[in-house]
């Protein structure tokens, strides 16, 4: 956890009185802005007169109905725009939120999210069709986990991948092969891998022999290596991995792509510890709806992976 997110939720702490009674500002105050803060800190000050009038009222402003509804109205902007640009503080600060009953959403999901992925030899293996926002799902997890911890590195097998941010940027290498993730792994300790078109070289049908003799070995060694992956694959029912890479997976991610007539698409992806032939099982958690990330690559390209020694 950084020195930003750790502050975060030590500012939760100290509000909501659980730490010291040093409380200077109210509660909400850094969650809201504009007109909704203005509301928030005019009421918060009136309470205690409005509550004198009626002592069935909750305790606290914060735990009223119209402070839910104002709290949960403004949420999930703040909540997305902490997700697309990495704010883990934000992430940390909404998170220690969850206790009252107030939905945060993808605060919340997003926050426990990079908790995963802090696990060395952590693995998330996506299936999906080829526009349900795979790629942009699995790049935003890297971007996540880049800014969560800075001295970590991202080893991808997307081209030109870029953040449009020097502190990201520098640290995204290139690869596409086994041999060349574990070079990087071993050179810089802490790494997550992007790979797509994972199922092409760790096909289910095919190149078993490679798969078992330079694939496995990566997948056994990742958490020795410091290492996470996010793998991608090309079918919905993700028949098209071979059993040793399903076996070394913790959350197999169905992406989905959910079509509105009126509004913009919405994409989710929902989170299981277990698949197989039939079906996906031991739902986790879903993240919806999934903010567009900051990042371009070139969707041109054709990806490739190839297993070798």
């Amino acid at each position: 956890m950084t020195d930003a997110s750790i502050a975060a939720g030590e500012y939760r702490e100290v509000q909501e009185g659980r730490l010291t009674d040093n409380r200077v500002v109210y509660p909400l105050a850094p969650f809201l802005t504009g007109k909704p803060l203005q509301r928030y800190v005019f009421l918060k000050r009136r309470y205690p007169h409005i509550r004198a009038l009626d002592d069935e009222l909750p305790r606290t402003f914060e735990q009223t109905q119209y402070c839910e509804n104002l709290v949960a109205a403004h949420g999930s902007p703040v909540a997305a725009r902490a997700v697309e640009k990495g704010n883990i503080a934000m992430l940390s600060w909404l998170r220690g939120l969850t206790h009252r009953d107030t939905d945060f959403g993808a605060a919340e999901l997003f926050s426990k999210t990079v908790h995963h992925l802090r696990r060395d030899g952590y693995m998330a293996l996506f299936v999906g069709s080829t526009d349900a926002g795979k790629t942009n799902t699995a790049i935003l997890l890297c971007a996540l986990y880049l800014r969560d911890n800075p001295d970590a590195h991202l080893i991808a097998n997307l081209r030109d991948l870029e953040f449009g941010d020097d502190a990201l940027d520098r640290r995204v290498h290139y690869a596409d092969s086994t041999s060349e993730v574990v070079e990087l792994a071993r050179e810089y300790e802490n790494t997550i891998a992007l790979l797509d078109e994972m199922s092409t070289a760790a096909n289910a049908q095919t190149n078993n022999y490679e798969v078992n003799e330079n694939l496995a070995p990566l997948l056994t060694a990742k958490a020795k290596l410091g290492l996470r992956i996010i793998g991608i694959g090309h079918r919905e029912d993700g028949r098209d991995l071979a059993p040793t890479v399903r076996q070394h997976t913790t959350h197999f991610v169905k992406q989905l792509r959910v079509h509105h007539d009126l509004d913009d698409d919405e994409y989710q992806a929902e989170f299981y510890r277990e698949h197989d032939e039939d079906s996906f099982r031991d739902h986790v958690f879903t993240l919806k709806p999934i903010p567009p990330v900051s990042a371009s690559y070139d969707p041109d390209e054709e990806q490739s992976f190839a297993v070798d020694e």
